[in-house]
């Protein structure tokens, strides 16, 4: 079975997260351990390793998949914790662009999305778990920021993104969710 290449990004980048925010002191706490009581109730679920983690990965991962825009022209794609968040710049391009956001988690949450050109800027809910990705379109030739606050240090779930430009003739209806057009 040959891994998609998000997948095996996203498998190599967690354990170097996880490496890059480890104490050397071995007295310094790291979080709650999985046995505490926090950990473990039912008011704060939360997955049983790293293999929930991957399978979350691929999930979000078809939910990609299935939204991709015909004729696409894959130029940037991301995974990050929530508890990362995501804060990502993306420069302008001659064609339209395609931003595709899927996120997972072991219960159902939902996150702000905030994308902003300039001074302008339009806040989208993301539900975690959502068999389909959400999708937006942002005009060619324009800077913008896509950014989702870092949850809580406690909070479990992935967010995946994919940056694709798209045809001019390939994006329905607005073409621009930072102006949201008016109907």
């Amino acid at each position: 079975m040959r891994i998609r290449p998000l997948l095996a990004v996203a498998l190599a980048a967690l354990p170097v997260t996880a490496a890059c925010t480890t104490s050397d002191d071995p007295g310094a706490a790291t979080g709650p351990p999985e046995s505490s009581p926090r950990a473990s109730s039912p008011s704060a679920p939360s997955w049983d390793g790293k293999a929930d983690e991957e399978d979350a990965v691929r999930r979000a991962t078809r939910a990609l998949d299935a939204a991709r825009p015909e004729d696409a022209e894959r130029l940037d794609e991301g995974v990050a914790r929530l508890t990362e968040g995501l804060e990502r710049a993306f420069g302008p391009t001659d064609r339209p662009l395609a931003l595709t956001v899927a996120c997972q988690a072991p219960a159902t949450r939902s996150l702000t999305l905030t994308l902003a050109r300039g001074a302008t800027s339009a806040d989208w809910d993301v539900t975690c778990g959502d068999r389909e990705a959400d999708h937006f379109d942002i005009p060619a030739a324009t800077r913008f920021t896509a950014r989702v606050t870092p949850a809580d240090a406690a909070t479990r779930g992935v967010l995946l993104w994919r940056l694709d430009a798209v045809a001019a003739g390939g994006v329905e209806g607005c073409g621009d969710d930072i102006e949201e057009c008016e109907a």
